[in-house]
């Protein structure tokens, strides 16, 4: 009867350890851990709250489709919270401008380039545009004007004002210009200057192109590109060796090389104005020095 007894409950013991193991792993396989993405905040400035929830839910979309992984988007961040987050392994990838990479690379050294967000059909400037019959012929001239920052100006488009300012009045964008407006979108702002109302605007490649295809008689008689920014480099998906395994690694980056060729990935690239995630060409380390120098890190 002992023997029996003895052997019955080692026999449940045994099932119930079983049961809870094979229950463990089941959890562990049906809930992964999320991949964490840091997002530096300047890319979603000045956008509305349902713009940045659309924008950030079709990326998880696109990671969920093309490398199986759920994300976890972190997005209100400066550059250099990013890059500290990332090197001490609270993120997993983050994206940067590369301006905004040049400089936390000064600190964190050990952080690389994934892949970067291309766009084959045009280099990203910033232009300082102003009316066609303006008297203006250099950005001093446009001191105490009026000048249209349009909502959701490109990141690059403010680096290049703050650079002319500070060249001309060290004070900035507010005390430099008589005024500042705030048109609802970059094609209104060219129209303001169009129609003499504002004395510049300032705009992105894409804006500038899709205005002079849109309305390109406007844009001849009307508005003239009084300043062109130095290039900069497209924005940079960057990781930390050691952080993630060899395999993690690959199957992130494998799968959003691939991302351009599914619809939900080509809606997603069309609206961030990306034809595709590349690998960094050779060219990119020396490029983002050279954007560096234009741009140097804020004093921190």
């Amino acid at each position: 009867m002992v023997v029996m007894t003895t052997i019955i409950a080692r026999t449940t013991a045994a099932i119930l350890t079983t049961t809870l193991v094979l229950g463990a792993v089941a959890v562990a396989g049906a809930q992964p851990a999320s991949t964490k993405i840091g997002m530096v905040k300047t890319f979603l400035a000045e956008q509305p709250k349902a713009f940045i929830e659309i924008a950030t839910d079709d990326f998880k979309v696109v990671l969920k489709k093309t490398t199986g992984f759920d994300g976890d988007i972190v997005g209100r961040y400066d550059a250099f919270e990013i890059a500290q987050k990332l090197d001490a392994k609270e993120l997993d990838f983050a994206l940067f401008h590369a301006h905004e990479f040049a400089w936390v690379r000064q600190k964190y050294p050990e952080l690389q380039a994934l892949m970067v967000a291309a766009n084959q059909r045009h280099a990203e400037r910033a232009h300082l545009i102003v009316h066609k019959n303006s008297a203006v012929k250099s950005f001093a001239d446009l001191r105490g004007k009026k000048l249209d920052m349009p909502v959701g100006t490109k990141e690059h488009c403010r680096m290049f004002l703050q650079k002319l300012c500070a060249a001309a009045e060290p004070k900035g964008p507010m005390e430099f210009f008589g005024s500042i407006a705030k048109s609802p979108t970059r094609n209104d702002a060219l129209d303001q200057v169009a129609r003499d109302k504002v004395q510049a605007t300032i705009v992105d490649t894409q804006t500038l192109d899709f205005y002079k295809e849109v309305k390109p008689a406007v844009f001849e008689k009307n508005l003239r590109v009084l300043l062109d920014s130095e290039v900069f480099p497209p924005a940079v998906i960057a990781y930390k060796p050691g952080n993630l395994d060899a395999k993690k690694l690959d199957q992130f980056r494998d799968g959003l090389l691939r991302a351009h060729t599914i619809p939900e990935g080509r809606d997603m690239m069309k609206s961030w104005n990306v034809d595709a995630f590349e690998a960094p060409r050779k060219q990119y380390s020396e490029s983002l020095a050279e954007i560096m120098k234009a741009y140097p890190p804020p004093a921190r």
